[in-house]
């Protein structure tokens, strides 16, 4: 995938307006250079950048303590460190400075991912770059990213198998009662992802089980990644599992359904319309057509059948380095979806009870329209436990 990716960036830096780009956000620099490090969003001071020149290797700028870590983990192999003292010449501004002097000629064009870039950061490169013109290449950069290489939708799809085969284990465990609680099922989700080789180190990387009533929360702001930790599932509750995993530093985010015992005729109703709002996004979902009208079109559906879609969210955002990107389904995206573009879908539904069905499937956008991947079984049907508990 390096190959394939590298030559992407240089090419498409060649052909753009800049002279060099340099940027600073963990996730890009992930993908302009191939090295994931968990640990760089915990240091928000300490800064870590790729400069790459048009017609130049890339070469990164990094504390001296991280390069080994890059640099086995990278496809740049060039690096140069720098200390952060008061006074010191050799800080992350000045290292830019230094390598644009050597590559690009004064008054030269450098883009600079500024949405990602701390503003006293960016103010201390304005200063050290006073004979280069700055510029923001967010907007280029997230071109670059949005449409993924063949390499990278392979990888996507494999970390997509393995997610979805991971909350289908722990399912069978809840059905042969193996975990009880909410809690030692949310483990168990994380056991199961971690034993097929996913990584759950990370912001980002997180599972969650919830059952009956809490079913009707969402787990972002839960108290220590967990909602209601020793609540034991009742028969004829619904339980929805959900993980949120990487593999090789590309993510997954995976939600799933199960009844505990046959649904009820309400349960049966309520999953159709998590089922029926999925199949109308897919139908939307061809090249040229744009977000904003697949989310319209979605939620049209929905009130027509009388589906009580969660409709003051996303139904569907982007998927690569980060686990939440560009392009987002919503009524505010004006994005054309094209062939190479992976979206994860996640309609939210309220049954009548007030739980939450949620259903995240990671779709490819073909020439020929939508295509779903990595379903481990049919989940045009929950998964249903007839285990009485």
């Amino acid at each position: 995938m390096r190959d394939e990716l590298k030559t992407k960036i240089a090419e498409s830096i060649k052909e753009s307006q800049y002279d060099a780009v340099v940027v600073f956000g963990a996730d890009n620099v992930q993908y302009v250079s191939g090295a994931c490090l968990h640990y760089p969003p915990t240091f928000p001071d300490r800064y870590m950048a790729v400069f790459w020149a048009k017609g130049e290797e890339p070469i990164c700028i990094v504390p001296p303590e991280w390069e080994s870590s890059f640099l086995h983990m990278a496809w740049v192999s060039k690096t140069k460190t720098y200390t952060e003292k008061p006074g010191s010449p050799t800080g992350v501004a000045e290292a830019v400075a230094n390598l644009a002097r050597n590559t690009v000629r004064r008054t030269g064009k450098i883009g600079v991912d500024a949405e990602r870039t701390a503003l006293n950061l960016y103010r201390r490169l304005e200063v050290a770059l006073e004979d280069f013109t700055l510029e923001p290449c967010d907007g280029w950069l997230r071109e670059l990213r949005v449409k993924k290489t063949p390499e990278e939708l392979k990888l996507l799809e494999t970390v997509a198998s393995m997610t979805d085969h991971a909350i289908a284990g722990q399912a069978h465990h809840v059905l042969v009662k193996q975990a009880a609680t909410e809690m030692s099922n949310t483990e168990n989700v994380r056991v199961h992802a971690i034993e097929r080789g996913l990584d759950e180190v990370g912001h980002h990387a997180v599972a969650q089980v919830t059952t009956g009533s809490n079913t009707g929360k969402f787990w972002p702001g839960a108290p220590m990644y967990g909602i209601g930790f020793d609540r034991v599932p009742q028969h004829r509750e619904f339980m929805r599992l959900e993980l949120v995993a990487t593999l090789n530093g590309y993510w997954s985010n995976g939600a799933r359904m199960l009844t505990m015992g046959e649904p009820t005729e309400e349960q049966k109703a309520a999953y159709q319309g998590l089922v029926a709002v999925r199949e109308v996004a897919l139908q939307h979902m061809k090249p040229g057509a744009r977000c904003r009208d697949v989310y319209t079109a979605v939620k049209q559906a929905a009130d027509e059948k009388g589906i009580q879609l969660v409709s003051n969210l996303v139904i569907g955002a982007g998927v690569g380095v980060t686990n939440y990107e560009p392009p987002y389904i919503s009524g505010a995206d004006e994005t054309e979806l094209q062939p190479g573009m992976v979206v994860v879908l996640s309609p939210v539904v309220e049954a009548p009870g007030g739980e939450l069905l949620m259903g995240e499937d990671t779709v490819f956008i073909t020439e020929e329209g939508a295509k779903v991947v990595g379903w481990f079984k049919d989940w045009r049907e929950p998964f249903i436990c007839n285990y009485t508990y």
